[in-house]
């Protein structure tokens, strides 16, 4: 019998700790410093292609998309809402979401 309870203490022991190193590991994950906003990188990616848009008009698209994620609008419906509201393709609206994703730190 008292070999069955050390073995029982140690098995919650054991379940403890390894509770605390999950819990652990997703604080690590969800408390990571967010991507840098770089911008001109961002620019550098759409301008060339998108010549048709002042620099300041990409940069707002790119805002409105980091904004409607941190809203918790999903991608295809900022697509949807930026291709709209700026007057464009969807390809370039997809493309402006994607980069804002990549380079804005959404």
């Amino acid at each position: 019998m008292a070999k069955q309870a050390r073995t029982a203490s140690a098995s919650r022991w054991l379940t403890g700790a390894f509770a605390v190193g999950a819990l652990s590991a997703g604080a690590a994950i969800g408390l990571a410093a967010p991507a840098s906003a770089d911008s001109a990188s961002y620019l550098q990616t759409l301008a060339p292609r998108y010549a048709y848009m002042s620099d300041s008009e990409l940069m707002a698209a790119g805002n409105q998309a980091c904004s409607n994620a941190r809203s918790g609008i999903p991608a295809s419906d900022s697509t949807i809402l930026i291709s709209k509201g700026n007057g464009i393709s969807t390809s370039a609206a997809y493309e402006i979401v994607v980069n804002a994703m990549n380079h804005l730190g959404c």
